[in-house]
């Protein structure tokens, strides 16, 4: 369903989608106005990258030529409460030469997952949760006027238009405000499982940041990405997961199908290794997420685990996703490619 939003509602849904007018944009981003996207437009992502690991796959992302890079979680690995220790960690990503490089000709959209927010699996309950959001938004250069930096939690949002078609491209924090998990036995090759959390009070996202899904929602677009670092159709995975919390997910499907336009693709990371899945129950359409983790590092065993919704085998490789889109021809080309830059899976998406 649509929505009237007041002037000022109005100017901070345009600052946190990244839809810019000449006033918009001297208001959010201090006067930077972006130039109209071309017809096709090329988007890369993964995850969990280690900083004293070999980090040459910056460069097999760039020979792909990305306008844009989704780095969707662990950032950096920094399991501890030391703030010092945190900077340090950001210091040395920020200060690798293969990073340096990348970042000349791509623009690095952000957002943490358990290692570089905090400890590992950790959610709402990590105590310097307040100074990480500065830190986290210090080291990947956020606007000092980026709403980023005045809400809780660092969820966001961008639009823009290619070859006439709305993309919007929606970026969600599942650590800020995520309920403590609950465990479950342990069981090879698990160090933790966590059980199914059906209880009300229980929640993913808060509701602060459902409210403002539910109003990117109601906006117009043709094709919807949902970047997450916590995977959401792993049923049969037993760590973090999107369906250990069943009332989230289910309101999180809820509102995928009521938006009355664009169609949805999800993308994330977290498990260490590449993957396609699908549902074709939730939507009109095949529900697809694409899986890429572990840009210098693999779970191999994880990588072996059945899945229901899997499409196909596992690439338990260091790996990137790479995203094409085609405004004017309404598709989307995804491939998934290894640790050479070689390509792994592709697929098509028509929107």
């Amino acid at each position: 369903m649509m929505v009237n939003l007041s002037p000022t509602l109005s100017l901070v849904l345009a600052c946190q989608l990244g839809v810019y007018t000449l006033v918009t944009a001297i208001a959010c981003r201090g006067g930077e106005v972006r130039a109209p996207d071309p017809d096709d437009y090329i988007i890369a992502f993964s995850s969990c990258l280690q900083q004293f690991s070999d980090t040459s796959i910056w460069n097999r992302i760039a020979e792909q030529k990305p306008k844009l890079f989704l780095f969707m979680g662990d950032t950096i690995y920094a399991d501890t409460h030391d703030m010092g220790v945190k900077r340090r960690a950001f210091a040395r990503l920020n200060a690798d030469p293969n990073y340096i490089a990348f970042k000349k000709s791509t623009r690095v959209l952000a957002m943490w997952d358990d290692h570089d927010y905090g400890l590992n699996d950790i959610g709402g309950n990590y105590a310097e949760k307040k100074q990480m959001q500065k830190i986290f938004l210090d080291a990947f250069d956020e606007p000092k006027d980026s709403l980023r930096r005045k809400q809780e939690g660092i969820y966001t949002a961008e639009e823009m238009t290619i070859g006439g078609k709305i993309i919007q491209i929606i970026v969600v924090d599942v650590r800020y405000f995520r309920t403590n998990w609950t465990y479950g036995p342990k069981i090879p090759p698990y160090t933790r499982t966590y059980v199914d959390d059906n209880r009300e009070t229980s929640t993913v996202l808060g509701e602060a940041q459902w409210q403002w899904l539910s109003m990117l929602i109601a906006r117009k677009a043709d094709l919807r990405l949902f970047v997450t670092s916590t995977p959401v159709l792993s049923d049969d995975y037993k760590g973090e997961r999107w369906g250990a919390f069943p009332r989230e997910r289910a309101r999180l499907f809820r509102e995928m199908a009521a938006a009355q336009t664009g169609k949805w693709v999800i993308i994330t990371g977290d498990r260490h290794f590449a993957q396609v899945s699908h549902r074709d129950d939730v939507l009109p359409y095949p529900l697809v997420e694409l899986m890429a983790s572990g840009m210098n590092t693999v779970w191999y065993d994880g990588s072996q685990e059945p899945d229901r919704y899997r499409d196909g085998e596992t690439l338990p490789d260091y790996n990137f996703g790479v995203l094409r889109i085609h405004g004017r021809k309404g598709s989307l080309r995804y491939a998934l490619h290894n640790g050479a830059g070689e390509e792994w899976k592709r697929g098509e998406i028509r929107f």
